[in-house]
């Protein structure tokens, strides 16, 4: 599935946190590292009284860059510590090779995916140093939703990755057919590492919309177009006692219903991963805020990796960047895969 990694790193040791994960991941793949540097261009210019006098063009076609010895340090310090991690990953038996870049660091990772034929990118999300910054909503974020390939993403403090693999993957799914876009991916991963798979629906409680409400209240049933109910205040206590229990009722219906239908949709995708092999594997449906149930129930499960769509819409929920996702990604505790839904598939 993974053929090969495109690791972007700053050279931190922040950034270097995604490394124990990518090395896993290579292991159990076999797939190749390129491990990528993009140092971002300074566009300061040194001025000098000499062309106070000149033309903005003239200024700037005539400037020299500023530090021009400095930067070509920065390069040499830079391959130096990529050459040192490829060393090390080839020791361990890993493929990896070093590449370096210059420019807009999204637009240098982007473009290195797409020449290198990588299929995955894997990234920490916060890793500070050097002149760049991987922050979770710039350029982390930026990568997720422009790549046309899968993003892993590993919080700087998430607990190193087991060296055999993942052995518990927890995939979140809404029912659309854009939450299971992840499945291909996950099937690849639970087959190599041997992991469980912990299917999860997360359902937020069912409400009934206040009009609704008050037409039933009004005349204990649907309301017809052009009626005219009669205030609340007008019903007598007893009658109003009945609609409070049969509200009650049609809450636990819907309750019922929606995990019901949760229920199947998970059981008809375990039968799936089943046909492909993977034994282990377990439905869970959970009513709640989904990206607060998502991450509780990653924690009780003692899941090492959550895989989910970055959007996948249907259902009562959405798995968006910037809502859902975004609130896993910075408060879990173990990596994230996010594989997005292009906008041809909408």
């Amino acid at each position: 599935m993974f053929k090969k990694i495109l690791v972007p790193l700053d050279g931190s040791a922040l950034s270097k946190g995604v490394l124990p994960h990518v090395r896993a991941l290579a292991a159990c793949c076999g797939s190749e590292i390129v491990l990528l540097r993009v140092i971002p261009e300074i566009g300061m210019r040194i001025v000098t009284p000499a062309v106070v006098a000149q033309t903005v063009e003239q200024t700037v076609s005539s400037l020299p860059p500023v530090l021009p010895d400095d930067l070509s340090i920065y390069e040499v310090s830079a391959r130096s510590d990529l050459e040192a991690i490829v060393a090390e990953l080839a020791a361990a038996g890993l493929r990896a090779k070093a590449r370096l870049g210059s420019g807009p660091v999204t637009e240098g990772i982007l473009d290195a995916a797409a020449e290198e034929s990588a299929d995955l990118i894997a990234m920490s999300t916060h890793g500070r140093g050097g002149l760049s910054r991987f922050l979770l909503g710039s350029i982390a974020s930026q990568v997720v939703q422009h790549a046309s390939i899968p993003v892993l993403l590993v919080r700087a403090k998430a607990k190193p990755a087991d060296t055999s693999g993942y052995r518990r993957i927890l995939v979140p799914l809404d029912g659309s057919d854009f939450s299971r876009l992840v499945l291909p991916y996950v099937k690849a991963l639970a087959v190599c590492s041997h992991a469980e798979v912990l299917l999860l629906q997360a359902v937020p409680e069912p409400e009934i919309d206040p009009g609704e409400a008050y037409w039933t209240l009004a005349f204990g049933g649907s309301a017809s177009l052009g009626e005219v109910p009669r205030w609340a205040s007008d019903v007598p206590s007893s009658e109003r006692q009945a609609w409070i229990e049969s509200m009650r009722a049609e809450l636990s219906r819907r309750m019922a219903a929606a995990k019901a239908s949760a229920q199947d949709q998970l059981s008809s995708i375990a039968e799936e991963l089943k046909a492909a092999g993977i034994t282990k594997h377990e439905v869970l449906v959970q009513f709640g805020a989904p990206a607060d149930v998502i991450l509780e129930m990653a924690q009780a499960s003692q899941s090492d990796l959550i895989a989910m769509t970055t959007h996948g819409r249907g259902g009562l929920q959405r798995l968006l960047l910037g809502s859902i996702a975004d609130k896993v990604i910075r408060h879990a505790d173990v990596p994230v895969l996010l594989v997005r839904a292009r906008p041809d598939k909408q």
